[in-house]
């Protein structure tokens, strides 16, 4: 438990502003002219990636979407390397949605805003954000110990549990998000009309999810009270 309080007093700030980065970046690039040349580059990878799980069944999707993802998660979390590797995801994710809007005769910004009609990009787009966060986390903490003038020492012991807590957190969410795209790829195939019945389960996560942060908001402020008090007995005079 002490892990996931850590994990709910330290890094829920950075990883919704990195999930609102997320966002800013695909409405900015989408509206941005191509590069000379670069459009075919993204014609092409949109195509490989329109055809990659065409017709296939939904396991093989849930398995090929998932195994991609949590690779990218797992490299996200290298520090250096990481930050990198989310930000050219993020340009090149924006420029195939541009490929895809032009193709279909739509607008981009209207494109990345259909895409948050589904569940999934609520649940996908912030587990990269929890990558990237861990990743910075641990950078910050390799630069304090290779520059470290005699301030407080890095805790590497608390540093691994925190990359375990959230590896553990960025599969969860993208094995359900992985789950949910399949589904909702099967549905636009079969059935477009019925594709909004995922929100359905998605509402109970969203509940799920609060009732979580609650507790952890919970233990935040009881660890706080706890070290208040501990402050208070040390200065206290003794009798």
């Amino acid at each position: 438990m002490g892990a996931l309080s850590e994990y709910a007093s330290r890094g829920l700030l950075l990883f919704v502003l990195l999930f609102l980065i997320e966002v800013g970046v695909f409405l900015l690039v989408v509206s941005l002219p191509f590069f000379p040349g670069e459009k075919a580059i993204f014609v092409n990878q949109s195509n490989q990636i329109g055809s990659e799980f065409k017709n296939a069944s939904l396991a093989t999707q849930f398995f090929g979407i998932f195994t991609n993802n949590f690779r990218i998660g797992l490299i996200e979390m290298i520090p250096g390397v990481g930050s990198a590797l989310f930000a050219f995801s993020l340009y090149s994710t924006a420029r195939i949605i541009e490929v895809e809007a032009l193709t279909q005769g739509v607008s981009p910004v209207l494109l990345v805003l259909f895409l948050f009609i589904f569940p999934y990009s609520y649940l996908e787009l912030p587990a990269y954000a929890v990558a990237t966060g861990e990743g910075l986390y641990l950078s910050y903490a390799i630069l304090r110990w290779l520059f470290s003038t005699g301030g407080r020492p890095v805790d590497f012991r608390g540093e691994a549990w925190q990359l375990f807590v959230n590896i553990m957190i960025v599969a969860v969410m993208l094995a359900v998000a992985a789950l949910f795209e399949s589904v909702e790829l099967q549905l636009l195939q079969d059935n477009p009309a019925f594709f909004w019945v995922t929100w359905v389960p998605f509402a109970g996560i969203v509940a799920l999810a609060i009732v979580l942060n609650r507790r952890l908001g919970r233990m935040r402020r009881e660890k706080r009270s706890e070290l208040s008090s501990q402050l208070k007995r040390e200065d206290s005079p003794h009798l």
